[in-house]
């Protein structure tokens, strides 16, 4: 009798926290599911390196690089998630034409060793492209960077400039702020919710390690949507087996997620500074790093290009890779001379 004699409104808030309650307990179920499917699929079964590849001893830990070819050495760092063998067609083109190709694998991605102290900013990273360049003996090699690896070799060329014979930016995800001042610091909510294992490992599960996820997110990145075939999203599972992948990704992501503050080349005045020649490489349909980007950061750096490519959008060398490599050629002949 005490439940019939409630009020209508009581019965529809209990309704409402039974129907909360419910769905909470669905969301925990899945997050936990996608956690033990990640812990499943990443025993190291079947994740052999290349066997082409090797490791290089730098002071910032171990580094996996692929090389091909000989002459002109030319250095391949991919972007968010992806690893040297997403730009193999690239590296043994350009090996059958005369350079010495090195794909390089930036931690936490592809095969080189990861961080348990996760120095994964852009600083870092930089200095790790230097120990590569002086532990494989380079002589003033021209090095590539894509989207997020782009940070990275911009901020090699502020800061080993000299050893350089020039940078190909493609894509590049630098982020600056608007002026010439840094970012201002991100709200400690933030920050907390991206350093949290808690969090962000179950986001990383279901969004970047997840199989089913790749090729839609790959697509969403593609003005092309057909590029993101089976074959492209493959290769950037193969290394995602190796234990500890989703932790790995999960503590690396802030470095995506939040704004780079202590680089050189986190702010215009530091990208300005760069002396190496420079070219930019763009989709004109690029949503993830939009055109206005690129015409910045050109506009920034003394005598550097800009190619742009249009009907293409964040990944050039899947996109179009005919027309991406025609472009890469006419810059590496320029900087580096005919192989």
């Amino acid at each position: 009798m005490a439940h019939a004699n409630r009020s209508p409104m009581v019965r529809v808030l209990d309704l409402t926290r039974k129907v909360l309650g419910a769905l909470l307990l669905a969301l925990l179920l899945v997050v936990v599911a996608f956690l033990l499917a990640a812990r499943w699929r990443e025993t190291g079964a079947g994740t052999l390196p290349p066997a082409a590849g090797r490791l290089i001893e730098t002071p910032l830990g171990k580094v996996f690089v692929e090389e091909r070819g000989a002459g002109k050495p030319l250095l391949i760092i991919g972007g968010t998630a992806a690893w040297g063998g997403f730009w193999s067609d690239v590296a043994e083109t350009l090996a059958k034409e005369g350079y010495r190709t090195v794909a390089v694998d930036l931690p936490p991605f592809g095969y080189s060793e990861r961080r348990p102290d996760h120095d994964y900013d852009r600083g870092s990273q930089a200095e790790r492209l230097h120990g590569v360049i002086r532990g494989l003996g380079l002589v003033r090699p021209v090095v590539l960077g894509h989207s997020f690896g782009a940070g990275a070799v911009m901020e090699l060329a502020a800061r080993h400039g000299g050893s350089l014979g020039g940078i190909v930016v493609v894509c590049g995800a630098l982020a600056l702020p608007e002026g010439d001042e840094a970012h201002k610091p991100p709200a400690a909510v933030l920050s907390t919710i991206l350093g949290s294992a808690l969090l962000m490992q179950p986001v990383t599960a279901l969004a970047v390690t997840n199989p089913l996820a790749m090729r839609p997110l790959l697509a969403t990145m593609l003005h092309r949507k057909e590029a993101a075939d089976a074959r492209q999203a493959a290769i950037l599972l193969r290394p995602m087996s190796r234990p500890g992948t989703t932790e790995a990704y999960a503590a690396w992501l802030p470095n995506l997620l939040l704004p780079e503050r202590s680089a050189r080349t986190a702010v215009a005045t530091g990208v300005a500074a760069i002396q190496v020649r420079t070219a930019f490489i763009w989709g004109e349909n690029d949503t993830v790093t939009p055109l206005p980007q690129g015409v910045r950061l050109t506009a920034l750096v003394r005598g550097a290009t800009l190619d742009v490519m249009p009907g293409v959008g964040h990944i050039p060398h899947i996109e179009a890779p005919e027309a991406f490599l025609a472009r890469l050629r006419a810059h590496l002949r320029d900087m580096a001379g005919d192989p």
